[in-house]
């Protein structure tokens, strides 16, 4: 019982979007805290979590937020710098068990999500 209660507590309200700036030479697939979006265009840092192995993800249809379109654990296949592409932007990785044009979308679109880290 105690695991699942420590886990809720851990649960993040978010949105997804690709990260990507001057030096990481791709996206990341990366999920923002919605307490840390100050505004329409201004969000922290500090609500910034790149996806990782294990971290365990529900993504909400933005149309119907009761509506889960895809949940599961994070498993992300690296790929060399500069080799594999999403919508004509460098991706870094692929999620496994997922076509990648469906999961580029989710981000893309910045649907709404939840996430449970997979480290504390």
């Amino acid at each position: 019982m105690e695991n699942i209660n420590k886990s809720l507590e851990n649960i993040i309200e978010g949105v997804l979007f690709l990260h990507s700036e001057t030096g990481t030479e791709g996206g990341y697939w990366a999920f923002q805290d919605l307490k840390y979006i100050l505004s329409k265009n201004r969000w922290s840092y500090e609500g910034l979590h790149i996806l990782e192995d294990g971290d365990n993800l529900t993504i909400y249809n933005p149309d119907n937020k009761a509506e889960v379109v895809w949940s599961g654990v994070i498993a992300l296949k690296q790929h060399p710098l500069f080799t594999e592409s999403a919508s004509g932007l460098w991706i870094h990785a692929d999620q496994a068990g997922i076509d990648r044009d469906v999961w580029a979308e989710y981000f893309f679109k910045e649907y709404p999500a939840k996430l449970i880290p997979g480290k504390s």
